[in-house]
């Protein structure tokens, strides 16, 4: 789960991978049409710089949620984002693969930034999307951020999917494609809620 190749950072003694620094920011949440006062959800969040970015912009009338399977780095963000005073950050230890905790169309805009190659994610792909469309209110939108296919860093190849293939599996679990933004070894997949 951790031999990813992209950007590390050290969390006392751990280290973890991020691809936050392998995108723009400013064209991510653009795309993903986020403003002030919007819900937004950052599912397995990592480090947790997606999330910080969205805090900035929904500001104190929004919320972020950010959820992730490792208590360090849920730990590691919750003091981080206390100290930049954004309480509309909310961290939480939970697994992605099971029922969030989150009420039905509550979410405006969801990131699974770099999370879908990981092999228990992947095993659980059709429960984790059902719960993202239960959660995103109609004309809410996904994001997903994966590796290019070619690469020369992230999971191994055999792990990555690619926007075609990520699109079909989305189309087959209630999602439809709007876009695709491609930042050279990552791009970023738009997605709605089809009703």
């Amino acid at each position: 789960m951790h031999a990813h190749q992209y950007c590390n950072f050290d969390i006392g003694n751990r280290r973890h991978p991020s691809s936050y620094g392998m995108q723009n920011p400013e064209i991510t949440f653009s795309a993903l049409n986020l403003k002030q006062g919007d819900v937004f959800l950052d599912a397995g969040c990592g480090l947790g710089d997606y999330a910080l970015t969205a805090a900035h912009i929904v500001g104190q009338t929004g919320i972020v949620h950010a959820f992730d399977f490792e208590p360090y780095c849920i730990k590691d963000l919750s003091s981080r984002s206390a100290a930049l005073g954004l309480s509309q950050l909310r961290a939480s230890t939970v697994d992605i693969t099971h029922t969030l905790p989150l009420p039905d169309t509550s979410v405006t805009a969801a990131l699974l930034g770099t999370v879908l190659h990981i092999p228990s994610v992947r095993r659980s792909i059709k429960t984790l999307l059902a719960e993202i469309r239960r959660v995103l209110k109609p004309d809410g939108r996904l994001g997903v951020i994966e590796c290019n296919w070619d690469a020369p860093c992230g999971p191994p190849q055999s792990n990555r999917m690619s926007a075609l293939r990520l699109s079909d599996r989305l189309a087959h679990c209630g999602f439809h494609f709007l876009a695709i933004k491609d930042f050279g070894n990552i791009y970023l997949a738009l997605f709605q809620p089809r009703q």
